[in-house]
């Protein structure tokens, strides 16, 4: 393969750069701040994020799926660091 054949759409890919605007924050119906790549986490998992109201229930709901994947323990600990961070008193 040489590098000269390839698209900018397949450079891109390659160097992880497809995409990149599911990576920002977007203010849901719901008043929270979500990625979409985050919302289709939850969604894999069968979790509704509409039907949260503060991020707190969001991690409550992610606690009660039971699941046990590397991928909604990290998303799960980014929330809650966010959810720190915003919703703390300094």
């Amino acid at each position: 393969m040489n590098i000269d054949d390839l698209t900018n759409e397949e450079i891109e890919e390659l160097v992880g750069f497809q995409d990149t605007d599911n990576d920002f924050l977007k203010v849901r119906e719901n008043g929270l701040f979500l990625s979409d790549n985050q919302v289709n986490t939850l969604k894999k998992y069968n979790i509704n994020a509409d039907r949260c109201k503060t991020m707190t229930e969001l991690l409550y709901m992610i606690e009660e799926s039971g699941g046990e994947d590397e991928e909604l323990d990290y998303l799960a600990e980014q929330l809650a660091e966010r959810n720190y961070y915003e919703n703390t008193n300094k």
